[in-house]
């Protein structure tokens, strides 16, 4: 019979039955101090003890956000209902099929996405009981997200102890798997096989984990899903905190003059502000390179190999739409390259052929987050051989067949085991993708190889042979190959055009 009760460094927690009534669910877990009143924009604070039994029964509230925004994907019909969306959010789910505290499973924490902005630990893609009857612990959470998650100012700098401010939906990061790591051997796991993995926001919050020294030897396994890599960080994409906190305007984001007012907003007002429409802009939803929680910018930790020595899968969809919603504008199409590439833009623009086509431009629309993702997965995988180390590669082919090809975010109803919640018509064949990519995982966290019995074998990806997992209905190596943008790309993400 699987653990019931289990004692956390806080108190005692009780779970309950799963589906499967073999596995047991801990829901609503705090893994730190309600992020409320002074706590508001301050790094994560430790839970506080309790005494009794805390009832681990149901899945707790949801950072302030725009759920409207992930409705399609995450939220529709959803049959899994949050309690209430709430400021005080900072809760983690487990499912463990354990049955004894002493069988240190492997376990997999797992970071939701969102763009940073909206996003929870229980979304109704997500569920454990896949990973459990492969024999491993799944570890879900909320943090904070939008505003909540990422604010930088001068006054929360000169009010921290390590003068920083943002980055607090980081601190939450690192705070949940701290937590995991000081507990979860009562849950039946492994405190020192614990792989990290997240899709989208949470796949570039791996990589963020990945890079900073303070989640060091905390893990030992990274998956980076549609996020991450050595592309969309690279190049001036993340801003110094001074940078950051110098842009500020509290007046245009919230309307007020200092943080002692903004603390006094309900979380609800805050929300309500953040989305006028003078305050668009007014601050960045993204991780500040602020000498501490990142000491230097991405691109040059990767090129000094300042990440994490852990075993590493990397990979994208096949079409990666719904990512971002772009204009059918020609002219914001270049000015956005010229942004993006500088001096070297028209190099690129040339590259465009598809700008004289309706047709053709209308497609690349569809794919170039595709393209985006691809780069960073195959040039962190390469940066990754430079220097010993491999990372196994893989694309998410299968199309859902509503129009928008394997979308962004579309594997995860796959990897969860969780298809029959998602509304279509699967078939057969989906249902053997989604076993083979559950295994896939399960594996690649148990001994950081993906590899196992009934599956196709998986090699991890190399310059001299570039073979990518096509993870669609019939699973194998493939190379995928590369266009002149994404070798372009490629080339300037390393600074190879300079």
């Amino acid at each position: 019979m699987a653990l019931k009760k289990v004692t956390t460094v806080q108190g005692i927690v009780e779970g309950v039955p799963g589906a499967n009534p073999s596995f047991t669910v801990f829901k609503g877990i705090p893994y730190a101090a309600p992020p409320v009143g002074r706590n508001r924009w301050r790094e994560t604070q430790p839970a506080e003890h309790w005494n009794g039994i805390y009832r681990a029964n149901a899945f707790k509230g949801i950072c302030p956000q725009n759920v409207a925004q992930d409705a399609k994907i995450f939220q529709m019909d959803n049959p899994y209902p949050f309690e209430k969306i709430s400021e005080d959010c900072l809760y983690l789910n487990v499912w463990t099929p354990a049955c004894d505290a002493n069988e240190k499973l492997p376990v997999l924490f797992a970071i939701h996405g969102g763009a940073n902005v909206t996003g929870f630990g229980h979304q109704m893609c997500f569920d454990g009981e896949a990973f459990c009857k492969q024999n491993c612990i799944l570890v879900t959470f909320t943090w904070r997200v939008n505003v909540f998650g990422w604010l930088t100012h001068k006054e929360l700098s000169e009010e921290s102890e390590h003068h920083v401010s943002g980055n607090y939906g980081i601190f939450d990061q690192i705070a949940a798997l701290r937590w995991t790591r000081e507990n979860i051997a009562a849950f039946g796991g492994d405190p020192e096989n614990i792989t990290i993995m997240g899709e989208s926001a949470g796949g570039s919050s791996v990589f963020s984990l990945c890079l900073t020294p303070l989640t060091k030897g905390m893990f030992k396994h990274a998956i980076m899903q549609s996020g991450g890599g050595y592309d969309i960080f690279a190049r001036n994409t993340y801003l110094s905190l001074k940078q950051m906190e110098d842009s500020m305007n509290l007046k245009k984001l919230l309307g007020v003059e200092s943080i002692a007012e903004a603390r006094e907003l309900s979380d609800e007002e805050v929300e309500r502000r953040i989305h006028r429409p003078e305050a668009m802009g007014a601050y960045l939803p993204m991780q500040a390179i602020d000498g501490y929680v990142f000491p230097y910018a991405f691109d040059v930790m990767c090129k000094k190999h300042l990440y994490h020595k852990v075993d590493y899968i990397i990979g994208y969809t096949k079409d990666e739409s719904f990512m971002y919603v772009y204009p059918n504008d020609r002219d914001q199409f270049i000015a956005d390259q010229k942004r993006e590439y500088g001096e070297l833009a028209d190099q690129y623009l040339d590259l465009c052929q598809f700008l004289n086509d309706d047709r053709a431009f209308e497609n690349h629309l569809f794919v170039r987050n595709a393209e985006m993702l691809k780069t960073a997965a195959i040039n962190f995988a390469e940066t990754l051989e430079e220097n010993g180390d491999k990372a196994y590669v893989y694309c998410f082919t299968r199309d859902l067949g509503d129009g928008y090809g394997a979308y962004h975010s579309s594997e995860l109803w796959y990897l969860y085991g969780t298809l029959l919640r998602e509304g279509r018509d699967f078939r057969g064949a989906d249902f053997e993708l989604s076993k083979a990519m559950t295994s896939y995982w399960s594996n690649f966290a148990k001994s950081g190889n993906p590899n196992g019995e009934g599956l196709a074998e998986w090699t991890p990806y190399t310059k001299a042979e570039p073979l990518t997992m096509d993870l669609g209905v019939d699973p194998g190596m493939k190379d995928f190959g590369v266009n002149e943008r994404i070798l372009f790309r490629k080339k300037f993400v390393r600074g190879e055009l300079d």
